[in-house]
């Protein structure tokens, strides 16, 4: 296969590799408990979650992630690496706080991974049962030699841009006023990609903001919002 720097893209499309599925995380919830109407509402939350949300975390485990397949294909630690890939991996997806979120992240996790194997880029290591998003993007990553930092905005992006079009679907914001928002996202996520970069995981802070809150009390998390 011709590696490309644009194969990055394919990661962000709206149409893969999830399938044009569109994950709304709880958003639907907490902008109703909340009763927010405004697109400035929308954007606010997003900032937050980007600085101490679980999706920050779920970006941290990105680099861990990269870091064992390069240790793994170096024949580096086989032993305590293949352990440690699969313990992070069911630590990151027993984080989620509801049984709805878990299906949600092994389903993307699947989704992408078949895409992977289609690109020529077949898992090569023992799974658990069920896989995380993170594993899943950090592998297609690693193999279409995408750059961490690139890996980490990419990732950030992709989320943003979903919730974004889910917002869409519940409050009238409009594509214009969307697309504004994601501008201006760009800088939050170029700050918060370099400081995961440049810091452990033990001196990054993560909360239980917004979307983990309504994620517990909301059933119904990955309505699928479109399809092309």
């Amino acid at each position: 296969m011709i590696k490309s720097h644009l194969l990055k893209y394919l990661l962000i499309s709206p149409n893969l590799p999830v399938g044009g599925f569109c994950y709304s995380e709880g958003l639907e919830s907490y902008l109703n408990n909340k009763n927010l109407k405004d697109s400035n509402s929308v954007k606010e939350l997003i900032i937050n979650e980007l600085k101490i949300g679980q999706i920050k975390l779920d970006a941290k485990l990105l680099l861990d992630f990269f870091d064992i397949f390069y240790e793994l294909n170096q024949g580096v630690n086989l032993k305590s690496n293949l352990h440690k890939l699969l313990s992070l991996d069911k630590w990151i997806l027993s984080s989620k706080d509801s049984v709805e979120m878990r299906e949600q992240q092994n389903q993307m996790a699947k989704s992408l991974f078949d895409l992977s194997k289609e690109f020529g880029f077949e898992y090569l290591y023992k799974k658990n049962k069920k896989n995380s998003w993170p594993l899943a993007w950090s592998w297609a990553c690693y193999c279409f030699e995408i750059a961490k930092l690139e890996m980490v905005e990419n990732f950030f992006y992709a989320w943003s841009a979903n919730q974004l079009s889910a917002a869409l679907r519940i409050i009238p914001i409009g594509s214009t006023k969307a697309q504004l928002i994601q501008r201006d996202l760009l800088t939050i996520i170029s700050k918060v990609s370099k400081e995961i970069m440049d810091k452990k995981i033990d001196d990054l802070y993560f909360g239980n903001v917004g979307l983990a809150m309504a994620q517990q009390k909301h059933n119904d998390l990955y309505t699928k919002l479109f399809r092309n």
